[in-house]
């Protein structure tokens, strides 16, 4: 038994020096092919354009909940059917969510329809990428139909989305969809679970484009985390406004009664006349009570929107970067020469027994 395994352990040693020694013997070949992928490598290098990239870095200060439920709110947003019980647990906003914010198309239709300062002149963010992507690149045209074939003919099955955003229905077409695409791939968005702070940047061949944009997508993220958090107390405040404006008039309109009354009857003294005097007197007391009250609210569910609105801190604002973030072209150069060399050696290696196959 230990002779047959020495003896097919000596096979293979001698199968891979004879391996070794083919590609020895054509080492030449391996050497010029080797030289021909990384000069290609070098031609590939050069032809790509530096790409610059911003960032920035921010802490949102997380609420820890505002217990209005048992305030004289609680009642007012009853009637408004808002839960206060449920919003101290439902509207807070975990960072783990704001990937999902950038991902929205109501997010990239935003961004999109921004504008950036290019060349003194204001433009679209929508048509700065469209620009970008008119003007004819070789080498991303083959790498569009090669590497990036497979996603271009499943994109061709797919022309139009339909995204529901709260009430708003989003017709993409396929030119969005390869922008949102090109979005997608430029804008980068990491959540540091330990310490707690968003970094957002952005990559773009115009350094100064890719702080505009990564600024844009900082105070559009920000603004929808504080939409999304005020939307309970903001319908709030704004049912508590539209109470106090109808009693307040109300209110204006008993003081009129009231004093109309009085003028009519001014020369008048008797008890019909105080007893009439009287209930309206009560109305108005009783109608300026309730206006006093609803104002109170009106300042409370203010106090609340304020509460309910989230904080950013700003740990890295956004710089224009100086030096460029790719290509690396010495590592560009580097990959091409030594796939130049597993190529080489792999053709040196199975040239022989394919030429036998072929033959026999």
């Amino acid at each position: 038994m230990n002779e047959i395994q020495n003896q097919h352990t000596s096979e293979d040693e001698i199968d891979l020096v004879e391996l070794l020694k083919k590609a020895y013997l054509e080492k030449k070949f391996i050497l010029k092919t080797s030289i021909l992928a990384a000069l290609f490598g070098i031609v590939y290098a050069l032809f790509q354009p530096n790409e610059f990239t911003s960032s920035t870095t921010f802490i949102p200060q997380l609420s820890s909940g505002v217990k209005t439920g048992g305030s004289s709110l609680g009642g007012l947003a009853s009637l408004a059917g808002i839960n206060l019980g449920g919003m101290e647990s439902s509207s807070e906003f975990p960072p783990t969510l704001y990937p999902q914010v950038v991902e929205s198309v109501g997010f990239k239709l935003d961004l999109l329809a921004s504008t950036i300062n290019l060349n003194d002149e204001e433009i679209f963010v929508k048509d700065y990428f469209l620009n970008q992507g008119s003007s004819f690149n070789f080498l991303g045209t083959i790498k569009k139909y090669t590497i990036g074939l497979p996603s271009l003919l499943l994109g061709s099955f797919n022309s139009q989305d339909i995204a529901l955003s709260k009430s708003e229905i989003y017709s993409v077409s396929q030119e969005d969809k390869e922008l949102f695409n090109a979005i997608t791939d430029a804008l980068s968005l990491s959540i540091n679970d330990k310490e707690g702070f968003i970094t957002i940047s952005f990559t773009d061949s115009d350094k100064n484009i890719a702080a505009q944009i990564t600024q844009i997508t900082q105070n559009l993220l920000q603004e929808k985390i504080i939409e999304f958090k005020n939307q309970s107390s903001n319908e709030m405040l704004d049912f508590a406004i539209k109470q106090y404006d109808e009693n307040k008039n109300s209110y204006e309109k008993l003081q009129d009664e009231r004093a109309i009354f009085v003028d009519k009857n001014i020369n008048i003294s008797s008890s019909l006349f105080q007893n009439k005097l009287d209930r309206i007197e009560s109305e108005v007391n009783i109608s300026e009570s309730i206006v006093q009250q609803l104002a109170s609210q009106v300042e409370q569910a203010k106090l609340q929107v304020n509460k309910d609105t989230p904080v950013f801190t700003t740990i890295q604002p956004v710089t224009i970067p100086f030096e460029r973030s790719a290509p690396k072209r010495s590592l560009i150069v580097i990959v091409f020469g030594f796939l130049g060399i597993v190529v080489s050696v792999g053709y040196v290696l199975v040239k022989e027994p394919l030429n036998e196959i072929l033959k026999s």
